[in-house]
């Protein structure tokens, strides 16, 4: 009877031995938690591994964002403040970090600016950028539109002129190849028209577009030419706008002028005229009459003026 009750307790402790080994009835300590008797049954042991591991990634992840961990004993990042959100961190300007490590960003809220730490202990404002450091375009630029720097903030914009626009201005302003040239449009299809060469002075008596004058050195203003006295020749200038007396009028000093009413030229030759203002292809005749060539006729409403300094009286 005795051996049976021996066999009997070795059985049981057998059976007790092999429920332990198995989790039935024994418990596990999750050895990672830093808590006193933390126990943890074999049916819940799995759960709770992934929940703790689960909650030292989100850790992890967050201590990534914010630049530190507070697993590995460096919370808070710098032992007063912790870190900032992906190394970007916003406030006055003046309270910016004095010695910004690679990576940084800055966003200044007095002020409308950006700043980015490339090599730590410097600062670069990258926006609004500086020429030398960076140029920032704002919007979509439709094509053959020439550009603009902003000068407030040193942004490119669109300008308002087109490659087309500019390339007239040059062509029909100034040519540069080897030499320099100018170039004048001689096909004036309007009336009271011209191209080239312009000048702005005083006038001393009124006048109308198409008046040849010539300079009074007296009063020190331009009026109007007359061939039947040598103290108003020779004509230079052509007035190209109706203005009075003392005020400052647009004259042409050489070029193409079109006159439908004051022009009526039949010859190539065109001469200072005995008639105050006018010019004409008929050369003057009379006796103590001025003659002084001032230009060459396109046609009979459209003179090339190009005034000779010569004179000689009839």
């Amino acid at each position: 009877m005795f051996k049976k009750r021996i066999w009997l307790g070795i059985i049981l402790s057998v059976i007790f031995l092999v429920f332990s080994i198995n989790g039935f009835t024994a418990y596990y300590k999750y050895t990672q938690e830093s808590g006193t008797n933390f126990y943890v049954g074999t049916d819940d042991k799995s759960d709770a591994l992934e929940d703790t591991n689960e909650v030292r990634q989100i850790l992890d992840d967050l201590g990534n964002l914010l630049d530190h961990s507070k697993r590995d004993d460096l919370y808070p990042k710098n032992g007063t403040t912790g870190g900032y959100l992906g190394r970007l961190n916003y406030g006055l300007c003046i309270d910016r970090p004095t010695v910004p490590v690679e990576g940084d960003m800055y966003l200044v809220t007095d002020t409308v600016e950006v700043f980015r730490c490339f090599v730590t202990g410097n600062w670069v404002q990258v926006y609004p950028s500086t020429i030398e450091n960076n140029v920032i375009k704002i919007g979509e630029f439709p094509a053959g539109y020439n550009a603009i720097i902003n000068d407030a903030s040193g942004i490119i914009q669109q300008g308002t002129n087109t490659n087309t626009q500019i390339a007239d201005a040059v062509t029909y302003s100034h040519i540069h190849n080897t030499d320099t040239t100018m170039s004048l449009a001689n096909a004036l299809s309007n009336d009271h028209s011209y191209s080239g060469l312009e000048d702005s002075q005083l006038v001393g008596e009124t006048v109308v577009f198409g008046n040849l004058l010539y300079f009074d050195w007296t009063a020190k203003q331009w009026k109007i030419a007359d061939a039947d006295a040598s103290v108003t020749v020779p004509g230079l200038r052509i007035a190209l706008e109706s203005k009075t007396t003392g005020q400052t009028c647009l004259m042409l000093v050489k070029g193409y002028i079109r006159d439908d009413s004051a022009f009526e030229f039949a010859g190539s030759m065109v001469y200072a005229s005995a008639t105050a203002g006018a010019i004409t292809s008929t050369a003057p005749s009379t006796t103590g009459q001025q003659l002084q060539r001032v230009g060459v006729a396109k046609s009979a409403d459209i003179l090339f003026f190009d005034p000779s300094i010569d004179v000689g009286e009839i």
